[in-house]
């Protein structure tokens, strides 16, 4: 079976998008040309992801100017009514031909507590399930005019239609409502050891709820060139673009906050020699190299548009498949083979250049794999 590719469908595009002057404005337009070069290179479809942007609005601004793309939609669970999702859900399902899936989100406190949705993280879960549930039923059922002089509905697509819902999920909370309620799981990839270790963790919580999951997928990043050291010279750039000032005031901050205040960059003590070693090279006001910042598996650590080089260990998925394509196809059948894997979504900036690099290097070998 091939592997199915997704990419990123965002606003946060740039050059070099987390360096200040590296941030393209926010325009509609290049939403569409994106949009359509997703469409026309032949990914399956895209993530609409939770940025100050509304992603279901920034997904229909889309798919009025696509064919065939599939719409990986980031929903709070509870933020919109369950009735009104479906509707907008049927809405979106029979203009564009039953192309809406769902990534569900249950979010941080930081987030939702802008909402006033202020429930603790496991009742949050809980909450969750009721929701889907609600919001599942009620689009199987299908949506009637509020005006009976016209006998106006939509049903779904096909008759037995449902919006596919992905998510992930970590803690035992997590883990258990992805069980029961999702019908494909997502990580953020690290090392292949580590994504067998969260799949299997997945599947046990899904056979204990008596289901099975249709999709296992991963979020990273992405840098294929025709020639590898092509490759390895722009993921050289995020760092040299970015710059060490930068890099050394981000991640000072990151740890500043994960601690309350109690320690800075200088301070800091990563959870391995490797990245003991990354924050010891910034200290000294040295990029880290690439063999520096090798994983293992084919990824690197680098840097993203949701997340700075990850000192933390903490799965940010700040890595990137570097190389060119035999290489790094290589390296995701392994992982596909090694961890029952079945899609990956990518990002590389700028987005638009990268998914033209993606679609012509890497699709159709992921799709002979």
């Amino acid at each position: 079976m091939g592997i199915k590719t997704f990419w990123y469908l965002t606003q946060a595009d740039g050059d070099y998008p987390w360096t200040p002057g590296g941030l393209y404005p926010v325009d509609g337009q290049r939403q569409i040309e994106l949009a359509k070069t997703i469409d026309d290179g032949g990914f399956d479809g895209a993530l609409v992801a939770t940025w100050p942007n509304d992603p279901f609005i920034s997904a229909t601004w889309a798919a009025a100017h696509t064919k065939k793309m599939k719409f990986l939609v980031a929903i709070y669970a509870n933020m919109t009514p369950a009735r009104l999702l479906a509707e907008k859900a049927l809405t979106f399902d029979a203009f564009s031909g039953g192309r809406l899936m769902i990534n569900s989100v249950n979010g941080r406190e930081n987030i939702l507590t802008k909402y006033d949705m202020n429930v603790e993280h496991d009742r949050r879960y809980e909450l969750g399930e009721q929701y889907w549930d609600e919001f599942r039923r009620i689009y199987a059922e299908g949506t009637e005019s509020n005006f009976p002089n016209t006998p106006l509905r939509i049903d779904p697509p096909g008759g037995d239609h449902a919006v596919p819902l992905w998510g992930t999920g970590d803690s035992p909370a997590g883990l258990q409502n992805s069980g029961k309620v999702l019908d494909a799981y997502l990580v953020m990839l690290r090392e292949n050891a580590f994504v067998q270790d969260k799949f299997t963790a997945a599947r046990e919580s899904a056979a204990a709820a008596g289901r099975e999951f249709t999709d296992f997928g991963g979020l990273s990043g992405v840098i294929v060139r025709r020639d590898r050291s092509e490759a390895i010279d722009r993921f050289r750039s995020l760092f040299e673009k970015t710059g060490i000032d930068r890099i050394r005031e981000v991640l000072d901050n990151a740890v500043r906050r994960r601690t309350g205040g109690q320690q800075t960059l200088e301070t800091f003590t990563a959870r391995d020699a490797q990245r003991q070693g990354w924050v010891d090279s910034i200290n000294a006001g040295k990029l880290p190299e690439p063999e520096d910042l090798y994983l293992g598996d084919g990824l690197y650590a680098g840097i993203t548009a949701w997340s700075p080089l990850d000192i933390f260990a903490t799965g940010s998925s700040a890595v990137y498949y570097v190389g060119e394509p035999d290489e790094i196809t290589g390296h995701v059948r392994t992982l596909r083979d090694t961890t029952g894997l079945t899609t990956l979504i990518l990002a590389g900036w700028p987005l638009i250049d990268e998914a033209k690099n993606v679609a012509e290097f890497l699709i159709p070998r992921f799709r002979e794999l």
